[in-house]
């Protein structure tokens, strides 16, 4: 039955660190334990891809945990990721952030040393991406009848991807993002879902439930972050509903909570269908006091006499032309006639996907008013929302004494 033991594999150089986790993890969880006091050692071993739980130094010698990550990529290790490091917080953000883009999994990052606690929450989490795993290799679709079961039983959370000042860092808002906390499939993402749900319109009550969602956190955090921005993202075709500014300024009025701290977001690619009842719905939601985004601006067809047509406040720059802008000259001059046209049309300028410092420092240096990514923050759950939110608050009290 020992075989059947889940097997956790540590990576670090250290020698007390790996006796360590041998311990904890014997005391702590029912798994088998391997460490490995190299990074060669561990490659040559033939084990990492019978590992259910990695735990990786970022800073050894030899081969380093950035460059094991490119190794992990290209053996295709599905393993969750722990990142261990003494290194700075931002380090393993951009650390974490590079793992996910060569489709590695990070569920954690912990400074060392381990604490037993922590061990059991890294086993809890990997217990979790068990339960996960059959929806790890094939994306699964649901079904209607599976959404509309999911949407009476409230599965259907509210995610918060903290958006940021490109100058200072502080989080002045948020974007809310749809996750599916499934009765037995764990969390899934929207992909799976939001196609069906337009498909057979029931995109709007997914709308209506993160709105309320939202409004209810800011309601009852008014405090930590009833003064910040949060954008609700919308469908094309919650616009052919002419009602659509009334119910959702009811909502809004419901939890007391002014329309002018919504933005609402509308993908690019699909705002040409049915212009005259968009344009109808969108000019009375500003009139209402909602504001309007224009969401992953560059990867669609719109013009510049369309986004001088509609009311928009905001425009959002695609994280493809983000992400790599600081090595690709081709994507540097589409943000810069981006931010030039958005600017001389009046709306602020968001860079979504920024990953790397460096992609920052371009993004700045076109005067991108607010960012978003896993260079600062990923999307949270509402309580790590608030906590991200207490932090950069505090963080942006000292620095200005």
């Amino acid at each position: 039955m020992a075989n059947n033991k889940p097997l956790i594999i540590a990576i670090d150089d250290s020698k007390l660190m790996l006796t360590q986790l041998q311990l904890l993890v014997a005391n702590q969880t029912p798994c088998k334990f391997m460490g490995y006091n190299s990074g060669n050692k561990a490659l040559q071993s033939n084990q990492l891809s019978k590992a259910a739980l990695i735990l990786l130094d970022i800073n050894m010698p030899e081969i380093e945990g950035v460059e094991m990550l490119r190794n992990f990529a290209e053996l295709n290790i599905k393993a969750p990721i722990v990142l261990l490091s003494g290194e700075k917080d931002i380090f393993i953000k951009n650390t974490a952030a590079l793992a996910e883009l060569h489709g590695l999994t990070i569920i954690s990052s912990v400074e060392k040393p381990l604490s037993t606690t922590k061990l059991q929450e890294l086993y809890n989490l990997l217990s979790a991406s068990k339960t996960n795993e059959s929806n790890s290799g094939t994306q699964l679709i649901y079904s209607k009848e599976e959404i509309q079961e999911g949407l009476l039983r409230e599965e259907f959370c509210a995610y918060f991807q903290p958006k940021v000042a490109t100058g200072t860092g502080a989080i002045i808002g948020a974007e809310v993002l749809a996750r599916w906390h499934h009765n037995k499939d764990g969390t899934v993402l929207p992909s799976q879902f939001i196609a069906v749900m337009e498909e057979h319109d029931l995109i709007h009550l997914l709308s209506y439930n993160l709105l309320k969602q939202t409004l209810s956190l800011l309601e009852h955090n008014n405090d930590v972050i009833g003064h910040l921005q949060c954008s609700i993202n919308l469908s094309v075709k919650e616009l052919e509903d002419i009602k659509l500014p009334e119910k959702l300024k009811s909502i809004c009025d419901t939890h007391h909570i002014p329309t002018s701290q919504i933005t609402l977001e509308l993908t690019e690619s699909h705002l040409l269908e049915n212009i005259k009842r968009a344009l109808d719905v969108l000019l009375r939601l500003k009139l209402k006091g909602f504001k309007l985004s224009i969401d992953d601006f560059g990867t669609g067809y719109s013009s510049i006499k369309q986004l001088n047509e509609l009311p928009f406040d905001e425009l959002k720059i695609d994280r493809c032309f983000v992400d790599g802008c600081a090595a690709q000259s081709n994507k540097r001059e589409i943000i810069s006639s981006t931010c030039e046209m958005a600017h001389q049309l009046g709306l602020e300028v968001v860079a979504e996907g920024v990953e790397k410092a460096d992609d920052l420092v371009v993004v700045q240096s076109y005067d991108v008013e607010y960012v978003q990514g896993y260079y600062y923050y990923p999307p949270c759950t509402p309580s790590k929302f608030l906590e991200a939110v207490l932090q950069s608050a505090s963080q942006q009290s000292q620095s200005s004494k």
